[in-house]
């Protein structure tokens, strides 16, 4: 079986191309060769190139056919049509990874089932998976392309340590605030219901679908039946650390008032009560039985950013603002937390800290320091963009010329 990655390299796609190259596939990764991911592997044929530049893609894929081809990299409605652009019937089966985050709000102890209403606007992210679904369908209508839609939940690997407020990258920045003795900032005490899924038990799942016919033009979330609550999550991750977890229970309203860019995830993710029905999934691949629980999985974890140093970089910045919104709330809510003094937040992680890992600590902890450094951020962007942008036009002047 011929497969192509969109994507590839990331968390959930990892164990996916693992069991395909053990089962025999032939596996194909289209990125742009960025990834700083030092797992790939040998047996993996890559293709370097940009999804986002369609005629030169279509250009290099204009002779190639896979039995599958999976979606990790489309986020909006305009997104998945540039890609299906390139790769309309270029496959058997075309799998988009969507989001169980695009479900629309339950009740505690209430189970989703596929066919609850896709509605979540107080995420950007859910909103925009919930266009490409709906514009697969009008493709199929137009081209036939038969697809599959996979919705999964919160997953954790080898080097995912699943949270909310957490880095995106350097997560074992929260891991090493734990053994530090620095609180974790929890919200509404942790009590919302999660489901923790390890990529392990996912990519059995995900691999099942692949040219069956009973998951065409059809979707599937793929989680476990295990939940817990997220102050569980957080203790199993202390415990796996051999560190007791200092809480800082916090308001999710006051949370995002000061750090407004976890409003999304906070109010439309992991702020949510989420538990899932996975009877579809096990009726069309019934071998799917997700057994690996958290408490076990996350010290699989653990152990490997152990034993690999280089997956343990510290986000300074992160860690923060995370101490700048603590003392911000013992301020207004003195003794918050049990024998907690504001003095002992510090950035003092580790002897190996850099002059600019201090200044980059120290600048992020001062409100108005931070909104600087944002806006300097902003306009680093913006004229890179302007710059590229440049460059393109040149390029075409001197092509028409």
């Amino acid at each position: 079986m011929k497969i192509l990655l969109i994507g590839g390299t990331g968390v959930l796609s990892t164990d996916i191309r693992e069991l395909s190259i053990k089962k025999g596939y032939e596996v194909y990764i289209l990125n742009r060769g960025k990834s700083k991911n030092k797992n790939t592997n040998d047996k993996v044929k890559f293709i370097k190139g940009d999804i986002r530049r369609v005629e030169q893609l279509k250009e290099t894929f204009k002779d190639s056919y896979f039995d599958v081809i999976i979606d990790f990299l489309s986020f909006s409605g305009k997104g998945i049509k540039d890609t299906l652009e390139i790769f309309n019937n270029k496959c058997d089966q075309y799998i988009f990874i969507s989001s169980a985050t695009a479900y629309r709000k339950t009740k505690k102890g209430e189970k989703i089932t596929e066919n609850y209403e896709l509605s979540n606007p107080n995420w950007e992210y859910a909103r925009g998976k919930k266009e490409c679904e709906e514009f697969l369908k009008i493709n199929y209508e137009k081209t036939g392309q038969k697809y599959t839609i996979v919705r999964p939940y919160v997953t954790y690997s080898d080097t995912r340590i699943p949270f909310a407020i957490i880095p995106h990258e350097k997560q074992w920045t929260l891991a090493q605030r734990i053994l530090n003795g620095k609180p974790i900032v929890l919200w509404d005490n942790g009590q919302a219901t999660c489901t923790l899924t390890s990529t392990k038990d996912f990519a059995v799942g995900m691999i099942g679908l692949f040219k069956n016919e009973k998951a065409y033009n059809e979707a599937f979330h793929i989680t476990t039946d295990y939940t817990l609550t997220w102050y569980e999550a957080l203790q199993c991750i202390g415990k796996a650390l051999g560190k007791e977890v200092i809480v800082a229970n916090i308001p999710t309203e006051y949370i995002i008032k000061n750090m407004p860019d976890v409003k999304g995830v906070l109010l439309g993710d992991k702020g949510l009560d989420r538990e899932f029905d996975n009877t579809k999934i096990k009726s069309v691949v019934p071998n799917y039985d997700a057994q690996i629980k958290f408490e076990d999985g996350i010290k699989s974890t653990i152990e490997f950013y152990k034993n690999n140093k280089f997956m343990q970089d510290i986000d300074y910045g992160w860690d923060a603002r995370i101490d700048n919104l603590i003392y911000k709330y013992n301020k207004k809510n003195p003794n918050f937390i049990d024998n907690f003094n504001p003095k002992s937040i510090t950035n003092e992680f580790n002897t190996n800290q850099t002059i600019k890992d201090k200044i980059i600590y120290y600048m992020y902890k001062n409100d108005f320091s931070y909104l600087c450094c944002q806006l300097l951020l902003k306009i680093k962007r913006f004229l890179r963009k302007c710059k590229e942008s440049n460059k393109k036009e040149n390029k075409i002047v001197f092509l028409r010329g």
